[in-house]
């Protein structure tokens, strides 16, 4: 069975980190073991076409459309982010920034970080759903916490407390929704397909509170406002790809378990009015990101605020809902874990050539890495909804979807908000490119060192190209069924 690939090359991998001494061997494995999951997806990909959906333990593992985009993702970016950590972390541990040990650390905590989250994606029980997202966050604590300075041990407590705070209400909220199935006595009660089937026999009342602590809870970890303040620290504290991997692929692996409880509910007529907390919430992360991005002073910090404007365009559009609503959504989803995955490998190469994440300290990029000069450029471009990139038709239709409902108002106010965060990195990546200042730019040999990383960018952008060509037949078609999974 595949599941149990992923399990297999987990392990194998975390073997061989403990075994090899050389780090550079051991970043070696680390792609390697990348490489091994995304086929094991790409497997599963074709499995699903010809049959739809498959199932694995009794169903306690399901996978379907909607979790092979997460899948995708996942092994994507984590592909990406492994072969960026192999120059990232090899140079550390030369330099002696950290010892050998740390790296095998690094790499190990890497491993499970990227194991937990494919079974978030593909776990159909809910109590084992909730297990690995926890797992997700105890593997990425350590990881903010991983060049153990006072900043980085204050952010990674703060995301800890938060976040696991947050699953907790989560938690309750899914027993709630367990015990709102009443009397109905089956071992499938804590599976989604089973609770899809039998929406209608579920209390109504008991659903709405279920489904609103679920919201707050796992919205803590997605980074919507108001429960977002731990993504601008531990986003800011995290090694470069680390950070990738938690904004490209973690905040919308947490807004997929929502959309799946969501999916219940969503055959329930008496409970559709619910979708207004994706829209209240989403809204609000746009109002929160939009004009903490103007005062940024952090190129990661600045990034971070991203995250969460892109999240909560997200979560609009699953609000709108009608079928542009909910499919530009899910391509949102896909662009922004590739476009947020090369800003933040930008920002790695960045920091490491400049010694400083202060927005004001870094200029004169053109003139002294113009490689990622054109790189952060395209992210820009992309990330804030510039054709001819999908990005662009994604907004376009959550757009459409919430013009052609009721949130005519919010769809205008989500534009100017988009208009403003355009505004926000134009005025920032502007003066960080094309300002000169003689005494901040940094010297010559680092500069010439970190060009050579850039071929995860590279991937990154390929990515890009290739989801932006979303309208391909295979693409197309595992959005559109994935979009009448969510619509129920």
């Amino acid at each position: 069975m595949q599941v149990l690939y992923f399990i297999f090359i987990a392990v194998i991998s975390v073997l061989f980190f403990v075994l090899i001494k050389n780090v550079r061997y051991k970043s070696y494995i680390s792609v390697l073991s990348s490489i091994g999951n995304l086929l094991v997806v790409l497997k599963i990909a074709f499995d699903i076409q010809i049959y739809g959906s498959i199932s694995y333990f009794t169903g306690t593992y399901y996978i379907d459309s909607l979790s092979l985009i997460q899948l995708f993702i996942i092994t994507f970016v984590a592909l990406i982010a492994s072969i960026y950590s192999v120059k990232y972390i090899t140079a550390e541990v030369e330099e002696g920034l950290i010892s050998s040990k740390k790296g095998t650390l690094y790499f190990t905590l890497f491993s499970i970080f990227s194991l937990s989250m494919i079974f978030v994606a593909i776990s159909n029980n809910m109590v084992s759903m909730w297990i690995w997202l926890e797992a997700t966050t105890l593997s990425t604590a350590f990881l903010i916490s991983f060049d153990g300075s006072k900043h980085s041990l204050e952010a990674a407590w703060k995301y800890l407390i938060l976040c696991s705070l947050g699953i907790a209400v989560g938690l309750i909220g899914i027993l709630i929704f367990v015990y709102s199935a009443g009397k109905i006595e089956s071992a499938n009660v804590l599976k989604w397909d089973y609770l899809v089937s039998i929406s209608d026999s579920l209390d109504i009342n008991l659903v709405k509170i279920a489904f609103t602590l679920i919201f707050i809870g796992l919205g803590t970890k997605a980074g919507l406002a108001p429960m977002h303040t731990w993504l601008p620290d531990g986003h800011s504290q995290a090694p470069a790809p680390i950070s990738a991997m938690m904004s490209g692929a973690l905040l919308n692996l947490a807004m997929y378990v929502i959309i799946r409880f969501y999916t219940i509910i969503s055959n329930i007529s008496a409970l559709k009015y619910m979708r207004f907390l994706f829209t209240v919430f989403g809204l609000l992360s746009l109002v929160v990101a939009a004009f903490s991005m103007i005062k940024a002073k952090n190129i990661k910090r600045l990034l971070a605020y991203s995250s969460i404007e892109n999240i909560g365009i997200i979560s609009i559009g699953i609000g709108f809902g009608f079928f542009d609503g909910i499919y530009g959504s899910l391509l949102h989803s896909i662009i922004h874990a590739f476009a947020k995955t090369l800003l933040f490998l930008i920002a790695g190469n960045i920091i490491v050539s400049y010694k400083t994440k202060n927005l004001s300290e870094i200029n004169g990029m053109i003139y002294k890495i113009p490689i990622n000069s054109v790189f952060i450029i395209i992210g820009m471009l992309v990330i804030t909804g510039m054709p001819p990139f999908a990005s662009f038709f994604s907004e376009l239709k959550i757009l459409n979807a919430g013009f052609s409902s009721n949130y005519a108002i919010v769809a205008i106010i989500t534009v100017f908000l988009t208009v403003v965060v355009f505004g926000a990195f134009l005025s920032h990546f502007t003066r960080m490119i094309f300002f000169k200042d003689k005494d901040t730019l940094p010297d010559e040999e680092s500069l010439r060192e970190k060009e050579a990383n850039v071929f995860p960018l590279m991937l990154s952008l390929i990515m890009i190209v290739l989801a932006s060509l979303y309208f391909l037949p295979f693409l197309n078609k595992i959005l559109e069924k994935a979009t009448l999974i969510v619509l129920g």
